[in-house]
């Protein structure tokens, strides 16, 4: 009598550990080439501090003014009705303004941007500045 080996029954199951790496192969290639926000857009020279504090509670929006008193929300230059519709969105959340205003800009377009904030009901405006470098 002659006996044939039994044949086993492989499990025809899919390998997912090549998938799990080229997964995770591109994942990294994608964090490590994505472009990251910068708030450089341009060249904003800010004014030194030493009585800054850092905020933490909300992110707040933050407005950039540069030397030529023009405003910007990250790279974009907002006309006066973009702002004003920016200003009433961020007073109806109770959200915080912060502006970033370059130090050789004139104070008449700053005064002029807070002015429009409160009057469209921001309740908490603040200045970003940054550490003396070199100052004790």
């Amino acid at each position: 009598m002659q006996y044939y080996p039994r044949k086993q029954l492989s499990s025809q199951g899919i390998n997912i550990t090549p998938l799990i790496d080229i997964v995770f192969l591109l994942l990294v290639f994608f964090l490590l080439t994505s472009q990251f926000i910068n708030e450089k857009q341009f060249e904003i020279s800010l004014p030194d501090a030493k009585s800054g504090q850092a905020r933490s509670v909300e992110q707040p929006t933050l407005i950039s003014i540069n030397s030529a008193g023009k405003a910007f929300l990250a790279d974009e230059l907002l006309s006066a009705e973009q702002l004003d519709a920016l200003l009433l969105e961020m007073a109806s959340t109770q959200q915080s303004l912060v502006l970033r205003v370059d130090k050789q800009a004139s104070f008449e377009p700053v005064m002029a941007l807070m002015d429009r904030a409160r009057q469209q009901g921001v309740a908490a405006i603040g200045f970003a500045v940054q550490e003396p470098v070199g100052r004790p």
